[in-house]
């Protein structure tokens, strides 16, 4: 099981990079309380190895359904993809 959840995304304002992420913590049937975080101390963490993230995401019976392992790429770039991409890709997240 992993530590927290990603079900959201805001990115800059020419929408080429996610500057936040919507977090809460990793619970099997309720999420806790929804923040958002800037995408750098994501990275910090999981480059850190200090907290490990994964994607959720709402399908049309209204559950939340784990995702995919969210990684580094290159110190600075988050994405459920492992490889040497230099962009942000989780996947199609909804923005906040």
């Amino acid at each position: 099981m992993t530590d927290f959840c990603i079900t959201a995304v805001k990115y800059d304002a020419e929408r080429k990079h996610i500057n936040f992420v919507e977090v809460s913590q990793n619970l099997p049937e309720k999420f806790g309380t929804k923040r958002a975080i800037p995408r750098g101390f994501v990275a910090d963490l999981i480059r850190m190895n200090k907290a490990t993230f994964a994607t959720w995401v709402k399908h049309a019976d209204g559950k939340f359904y784990k995702g995919a392992d969210v990684h580094v790429v290159e110190e600075f770039y988050l994405s459920t993809v492992r490889n040497s991409s230099k962009r942000d890709n989780l996947g199609n997240l909804p923005e906040f």
